[in-house]
């Protein structure tokens, strides 16, 4: 056990000498890829809830993909681990070797909280190295582990997620055009970061919008903008949400259409703003390709004004998800 905590101390401090001689050396591997430590290390047992919550399947309407991929390790094996970018501790609290990884992570006084039935879920983001998310889910028994990860699943998938687009974001967007953004702002009236690896596809006065893409695969995020009589926005509204993204599409994107059985609307967040996101699959009117699209509405109620953020992708035989987790962390970084 001393290993260990000697070990998650000593990373950092290697860490921070690196960054002192000007070097810096992020964990490897790919934002979908999850390290997942358990006692045995098994598909098996309650390990099985975990797994289905982490390899939970997202329908892109031509294909089914895993939201994360996961490798697996033992507890008493955590110490010859690399670091990686996200990895999740699971097991029962003060049980086996499991239990004093977690102690070792979350601390003794967190440990008494999940004991007393307060406490389950944790995270700790550049822990035990810089860039690494680390979520620890814990409970008192077996039982009660299996039942806090059934009824969490969504949250676990959402806290890796958003440290996911976090790291993304600022990844893309160390080296930006600046100049781009603040023309964008004069002109439109909106802001965004535009890394150096996307360039300005379109920008019509007659849609009007801004088309912002990444080529090969390609990426693009568009923000469109148009008058909103009504006081607030809801999912009530959902069919002249619809009907606007059709026209916008048809025009922005040279008769792009869409399927109204391949839609579905829900409240969001992007960034600081409360939304109205819909999820769909775009389609060439007159040709057998698509795509996968997500679109959010954004009500500024002092203006009148709609603002739509519009993501999709064309990646044939490419992980859409991988690609859209891309753009929404750009997106997220949407002002108006």
């Amino acid at each position: 056990m001393k290993k260990i905590i000697l070990l998650l101390l000593a990373i950092p401090a290697i860490l921070a000498l690196s960054c002192q001689q000007g070097m810096v050396y992020p964990p490897a591997g790919s934002y979908s890829d999850v390290v997942l430590v358990t006692e045995t290390a098994k598909p098996s047992g309650e390990n099985v809830a975990i797994i289905r919550a982490l390899q939970h399947e997202l329908n892109y309407y031509t294909k089914n993909e895993i939201q994360f991929k996961l490798s697996m390790v033992r507890a008493s094996e955590i110490r010859k681990e690399p670091p990686t970018k996200n990895m999740v501790i699971y097991g029962v609290a003060r049980s086996g070797e499991i239990g004093n990884v977690i102690e070792s992570f979350i601390g003794t006084a967190a440990v008494r909280k999940v004991i007393e039935g307060n406490e389950n879920i944790f995270k700790r983001m550049n822990y035990p190295v810089t860039g690494q998310l680390t979520v620890v889910v814990t409970a008192p028994t077996r039982r009660q582990l299996v039942d806090v990860t059934r009824k969490n699943g969504a949250l676990i998938r959402e806290i890796i997620e958003k440290h996911n687009r976090m790291r993304l974001r600022d990844y893309l967007l160390k080296e930006q055009k600046d100049q781009v953004r603040k023309r964008l702002k004069i002109e439109y009236g909106f802001e965004i970061g535009i890394s150096s690896l996307y360039e300005i596809n379109q920008e019509r006065e007659d849609v009007p919008g801004v088309e912002i893409i990444r080529r090969t695969p390609h990426r693009g995020i568009s923000v469109f903008w148009q008058k909103w009589d009504q006081e607030y926005l809801a999912l009530s509204d959902s069919t002249k949400l619809y009907n606007i993204r059709a026209e916008l599409a048809w025009k922005m994107y040279y008769k792009d259409v869409m399927r109204r059985d391949l839609v579905s609307f829900s409240r969001d967040e992007l960034g600081n703003y409360d939304v109205i996101r819909m999820d769909g699959y775009w389609e060439k009117k007159d040709d057998i390709y698509g795509g996968p699209f997500i679109c959010y509405f954004i009500l500024d109620g002092y203006r009148k004004k709609l603002w739509v953020v519009d993501l999709l992708v064309y990646a044939p035989g490419f992980d859409k998800h991988i690609l859209l987790r891309e753009l929404m962390s750009i997106a997220e970084s949407f002002r108006y």
